[in-house]
């Protein structure tokens, strides 16, 4: 906790110094009212050296797992009548990520300062997106926040459960993909070498496999820095390619167009735009400040300009269904729930109900994506392998016969 120097005067005029422990200057000032004297400055200590600048924050990251968490607490204990600002000072006393802790913190002090809880959620942008400022501006503004963020909660832990379903999905493949390269390599860079030296001191005329096979084997043990730099410039290279408009745009548009990729891909984003969208319209956001909000928490570029478009004729009074219509990336079934629930006045739970189908969707096309990869790589596996020892048994053949 912040340590504040203060100078204050006592009522027989005595001036008196010291140190309080404090969140902010505010409280400061509420303890030294307590003990009957009037502050004359208050300062923040500062020098508290090397171990205040190099500390666990230097090496700890907020996940998304820790949002939802501090979510999921904020919201219950608020909804157990706690007040906002000592429901946060409970949370920096329970948070165990030091950085989460700071940011607590900070936002703690705006709030006791008597800044919107929303503006010191949006000082954290890297954290807090602005899906999250907007639901908790309008739980401000209506005054049911601890309604909001309950809500925002089960959003959150939502999202967090799609998150895991396709790390978990997608283990296998990678282990495998692992495995598959780590087999390669021990056997191009060790096993293949003994055997080619055994080969040469025979004087045999190396079939044409396993001339291919040496060549291999040999350029990974001579210019294995360069292939590991020419692997890291690739990366390198399509970070910065994807970090700019048109390469970020190109890659999007490649991913719709893969076979089974782009499905799961646009019913991921669909099932996310719905979701979003009828969460802010169900805590009393405008339906064109949520687009916004929806814009920006779609994260394929094609399908965010497509969602963007929407807002145009929507100003104009137009309903949203109709442009869903015109739209390529919405299907008829989502289009007609939308007309249905605009009809009938409950638009937002329309759309969390189509949210619910295109998740299992993208699950189902997520889990049949992954059981097409598994045997792909099986079989790439196969005959990277068979190749191998193809080219090692051929030369063997030759040096039995020749010994017969």
């Amino acid at each position: 906790m912040p340590k504040f120097a203060y100078k204050a005067k006592r009522p027989n005029g005595e001036v008196v110094e010291g140190t309080l422990e404090a969140e902010n200057k505010r409280l400061v000032v509420s303890k030294l009212h307590g003990m009957k004297v009037f502050p004359i400055s208050i300062e923040e200590e500062g020098g508290r050296g090397l171990q205040a600048e190099v500390n666990l924050q230097t090496f700890s990251r907020i996940r998304f797992t820790d949002i939802v968490t501090f979510t999921r607490q904020l919201s219950d204990l608020t909804k157990a009548g706690l007040p906002l600002v000592r429901s946060l000072e409970v949370l920096v006393e329970q948070t165990d990520n030091d950085k989460l802790k700071s940011v607590i913190r900070g936002m703690n002090n705006d709030v006791s300062g008597g800044m919107a809880f929303s503006d010191a959620l949006a000082k954290y942008p890297k954290h807090f997106s602005d899906l999250y400022c907007s639901m908790v501006r309008s739980g401000e503004v209506g005054g049911y926040l601890d309604t909001v963020l309950d809500r925002l909660a089960d959003f959150l832990e939502k999202e967090a459960d799609i998150r895991s379903q396709i790390r978990n999905a997608m283990a296998y493949p990678v282990i495998m993909i692992c495995v598959a390269v780590a087999v390669v390599l021990i056997l191009t860079v060790y096993v293949v070498p003994t055997f080619v030296k055994m080969f040469e001191e025979q004087n045999l005329a190396l079939p044409k496999i396993t001339q291919i096979l040496v060549t291999i084997s040999e350029t990974f043990t001579s210019y294995w820095y360069g292939i590991i730099a020419a692997i890291c410039l690739v990366v390198w290279g399509y970070r910065k390619y994807a970090a700019t408009p048109e390469g970020r745009t190109n890659i999007d548009r490649f991913k719709l167009q893969v076979p089974i990729l782009g499905d799961m891909v646009k019913k991921q984003e669909i099932a996310k735009f719905s979701r979003t969208l009828g969460t802010l319209l169900g805590n009393g956001v405008s339906i064109l400040k949520a687009l916004d909000v929806v814009t920006d928490v779609i994260t394929n570029k094609i399908l965010s300009e497509e969602v963007k478009g929407l807002k145009a004729d929507i100003s104009e009074g137009e309903r949203l269904s109709t442009k869903m219509k015109q739209s390529e990336i919405f299907p008829p079934v989502a289009v007609n729930m939308v007309a249905v629930g605009e009809e009938t006045g409950q638009l937002e739970t329309t759309l969390q109900r189509i949210a619910e189908t295109y998740e299992v969707e993208t699950e189902r096309a997520l889990k049949t994506m992954v059981t097409l990869i598994e045997p792909l790589l099986i079989v790439s596996m196969a005959v990277v392998v068979g190749f191998i020892v193809m080219a090692m048994i051929l030369p063997i053949f030759q040096m039995s016969q020749h010994v017969g």
